[in-house]
């Protein structure tokens, strides 16, 4: 008996045969009999069962087409209209044989159509939501299963509202569709895009981590930025930008909707820090004290880990723990930076040198031409002792209120 994947590779042309003319019975046979000799598939049963979803064998589904067409020349003549053969298979099973129970039948096409509309979004053609709800989980046990990483963007089009306003429903729908195309071209054919509401965009990345992903979102930020620099809708200029949040599991979260949460929570950071630009969910775990050094006057110097150059020696920390550094900056880091900290102590007497990946890059409101940034680090230990002697530093420049210094005795 022929089974559901059989007749795959043969199905348009036995659906193709079902919209030339019926009226020659004998003539479809044969070419039902043709194309089961030259594919070596059992056509009258293929055709049935893309039709009914029924399986049946050779002998049996060629007896059943032979009576369908016969039914089909008797409905002709009851209606005095054109039936189409779909009808006719239709109502022969329903009324004469009785073998349906779903009649999706009558309009195989439409209803084709409609499994595929089902997944995506009627106005951008991107997945829906309960299509990407439905892969995200299948991509989380995926995860779980294989101890594999993944992140999620969370995009978002900038001051839609103004746009409505300005220009109307009509024309942020049509806007709504050039951004839907501009992020399909800037994602892999395995990665997921979904609308997932009103100008809200979700984007799954397997096997990415949130470095990967930042560039991926930079890339659609920048892409959409660019297009949107020269379009214009009657005369006047659109503007339009997006702003982009990153989440990664399971390092931000293990549970499909705290990751989106995750993902839209950076995304606010992104929206609040100006717009426009990309931002990574960072949950910083404050499991030390964070200590104020604007009153101190040790020093800090940063170097790029990879590509050693001039040290980047106009820094100012602002504050200081056990597991990382805030610190300003004339240059903006790119995030997930790996630099090398080197601190001096106020007395010049103790260096402490340790790895840094830069996980906040936030632009600060100064006069120009002389930007400056505010650069978050997390501590990258290389060594067990590695912390025992970022907290000796923090003791010495009496940082670190739990281990005092001994008062230096007066000569």
């Amino acid at each position: 008996m022929i089974e559901t994947h059989d007749p795959a590779q043969i199905r348009q042309q036995l659906l193709d045969l079902l919209d030339e003319d019926m009226h020659n019975a004998n003539r479809v046979l044969e070419e039902l009999d043709h194309i089961c000799a030259e594919k070596g598939i059992p056509a009258h049963s293929a055709l049935l069962l893309s039709l009914t979803q029924i399986s049946f064998d050779q002998k049996e589904a060629r007896q059943h087409w032979e009576a369908i067409l016969r039914h089909h020349v008797q409905l002709r003549r009851q209606t005095g209209r054109p039936v189409g053969v779909r009808l006719a298979v239709f109502d022969y099973f329903m009324n004469i044989n009785r073998r349906i129970v779903s009649p999706k039948i009558i309009e195989l096409g439409m209803y084709e159509h409609a499994q595929r509309t089902a997944s995506n979004d009627w106005l951008t053609g991107l997945y829906n939501q309960h299509f990407f709800r439905t892969c995200l989980r299948t991509e989380l046990r995926r995860c779980k299963r294989f101890g594999l990483v993944f992140s999620l963007l969370y995009l978002d089009i900038d001051n839609f509202r103004y746009l409505r306003e300005r220009f109307g429903h009509a024309v942020p729908d049509l806007l709504l569709k050039e951004v839907a195309v501009l992020i399909k071209n800037k994602v892999r054919d395995i990665d997921v895009a979904a609308r997932w509401s009103g100008e809200e965009f979700l984007v799954s990345l397997p096997e990415t981590e949130r470095m990967g992903a930042y560039v991926v979102g930079e890339r659609i930020r920048s892409a959409v930025e660019q297009h949107f620099l020269r379009r214009e809708h009657a005369g006047k200029a659109v503007r339009l930008t997006l702003s982009a949040g990153i989440a990664e599991y399971p390092s931000d979260a293990g549970v499909g909707e705290k990751l989106i949460l995750a993902a839209a929570e950076a995304l606010y950071q992104a929206k609040a820090r100006g717009k426009n630009r990309v931002s990574v969910f960072f949950r910083e775990k404050r499991d030390y004290i964070r200590f104020d050094t604007r009153r101190r006057k040790f020093s800090v110097q940063a170097l790029d880990s990879v590509a050693p150059g001039p040290a980047d020696s106009g820094l100012q920390a602002k504050n200081i723990s056990r597991s990382g550094m805030l610190f300003e900056s004339d240059t903006a880091y790119p995030l997930g930076q790996v630099l090398q900290i080197v601190c001096t102590s106020s007395d010049g007497g103790a260096t402490l040198t340790v790895q840094a990946r830069v996980v906040r890059v936030e632009e600060l409101e100064v006069t120009p031409p002389a930007p400056r940034y505010e650069i978050g680090v997390i501590f990258l230990f290389q060594w067990e002792q590695q912390e025992s002697e970022i907290a000796e530093f923090l003791r010495r420049e009496q940082l670190d209120p739990a281990r005092p210094l001994a008062p230096t005795p007066r000569s």
